[in-house]
């Protein structure tokens, strides 16, 4: 199920972020659930939570081509590789609670031409 849908505002110790806020969604599962790519494409980024990506935790983002991306943050694994080329449905790793997050879930999030998108209206168009 979505926890976090797109679009809330962040709230942050007590206090509401100044224009930020959530640009995925969140789906609550258990650490170690397979996480699959929402479409094929080409792994343009992997990155881990003990190089440095202390606030998305381990991560993966994946190139689909015309200026479409896909990420999936708070992994606890990663089962790709930078460049690798992944079908829809292919297992990229597993949930987990890396980085800020308050549990385990999945964070996954959707750029169009450098813009962050609300990734529902893509949903209804079959990707997973």
């Amino acid at each position: 199920p979505v926890t976090t849908p797109y679009g809330v505002q962040r709230y942050y110790n007590g206090v509401f972020a100044k224009d930020y806020f959530h640009r995925g969604l969140d789906y609550a599962g258990p650490k170690g659930s397979p996480v699959v790519a929402a479409q094929r494409g080409r792994v343009a980024l992997v990155g881990r939570e003990s190089q440095g990506f202390l606030i998305h935790g381990n991560t993966v983002g994946i190139d689909h081509g015309q200026g479409v991306l896909t990420i999936y943050l708070h992994l606890d694994q990663i089962r790709v590789q930078e460049g690798q080329l992944v079908e829809a449905g292919e297992v990229i790793g597993t949930v987990g609670n890396t980085g800020a997050a308050t549990g385990p879930h999945l964070h996954w999030g959707l750029y169009v031409n450098g813009e962050c998108v609300d990734p529902r209206s893509w949903l209804a168009q079959g990707w997973q």
